[in-house]
């Protein structure tokens, strides 16, 4: 006996973007996130390959996170959205869940248990995701606990860059009708320099805060950047980047980072389920609880800059 053949995840079973949502989560990880996040929702539209991800410190928050996008896109599109596509997990199999797409007329399709396979869409975007935010983290050296920082850039990239092949154009494309702009793109994990702003500052006191740079923000024309002196996470346009400037001992020193080598993911190891006076720093950031991946309607930042590897260790 031999275990059913699948149609190939390639395949497209609907005709516009927000017809199907695929949908899973992924955890708990090893490690917490730097927010205190253990868990991630992935939500993929089934005709651009558009993507989305949450992350959550319960897996039970999944569903206000599903309500919330499900309300927004039916907002935002002229065509129904027709049906959600998940597995049999807590999270998705309850009276709860399953009471909203019936209020909003939502086939909530089911795949079997132990299928993985019949949720094959999320399921691959998972794997990509986590890939590519591991190869992120690696590049520079950046602390695992930064894992949900570099999973929300993945995402965000991909949704940037990847092509549906059969139609020549990337997801945002696909969902917003026009190309995307990458040209604020950074390496993930870089040393950046912020612009310190403050009422009062001496002569000769320095103008910026040393920080590594995490992605972008969901809500404004910002970058997120950890800021290795205050020990947090800001969201900032003014933010000078020294890419080929890798970390030091002293980077390292100043993260408190002792989770070197460890794995972030479960099934990285086999197991089953992957499930000074007068002057401040910018306001500190939340944690990303979605990807900043929606439409651009502003102006990218334009106080950044790339700074030349001997101009940044100066």
């Amino acid at each position: 006996m031999v275990a059913a053949s699948h149609a190939p995840v390639s395949q497209v079973m609907t005709s516009y973007p927000g017809e199907l949502l695929h949908m899973d989560t992924v955890g708990p990880t090893w490690v917490a996130s730097v927010g205190g996040k253990w868990y991630m929702l992935v939500v993929v539209d089934d005709f651009s390959r558009f993507s989305w991800v949450f992350f959550m410190e319960f897996k039970d928050e999944a569903f206000g996170f599903v309500r919330d996008l499900v309300l927004r896109l039916r907002n935002e599109s002229h065509k129904a959205m027709r049906a959600i596509r998940s597995d049999n997990g807590g999270e998705f199999g309850n009276s709860r869940f399953e009471n909203f797409c019936r209020d909003l007329g939502l086939e909530h399709q089911v795949s079997s248990p132990y299928t993985p396979p019949q949720n094959g869409v999320v399921e691959c975007k998972n794997c990509t995701l986590i890939e590519k935010a591991r190869t992120m983290l690696d590049e520079h050296r950046t602390p695992r606990r930064f894992w949900a920082e570099a999973v929300n850039t993945a995402c965000y990239i991909a949704n940037r860059i990847f092509l549906r092949a059969f139609l020549g154009k990337t997801s945002y494309e696909l969902r917003f009708g026009r190309q995307p702009s990458v040209k604020h793109l950074r390496a993930f994990g870089c040393g950046c320099f912020v612009l310190k702003k403050a009422g009062h500052m001496y002569k000769f006191e320095s103008r910026c805060l040393d920080g590594i740079f995490l992605g972008y923000a969901s809500s404004s024309w910002a970058f997120r950047v950890w800021i290795l002196e205050a020990k947090q996470v800001v969201e900032t346009c003014e933010v000078s980047f020294a890419e080929t400037m890798p970390c030091t001992t002293s980077t390292f020193e100043l993260l408190g980072d002792d989770e070197e080598g460890t794995p972030i993911f479960k099934d990285e190891e086999g197991a089953d389920d992957v499930g000074d006076a007068g002057a401040t720093a910018p306001a500190a950031a939340p944690a990303p609880s979605a990807t900043s991946s929606d439409d651009e309607g502003g102006p990218l930042p334009t106080a950044s800059s790339s700074l030349p590897r001997q101009q940044a260790q100066a």
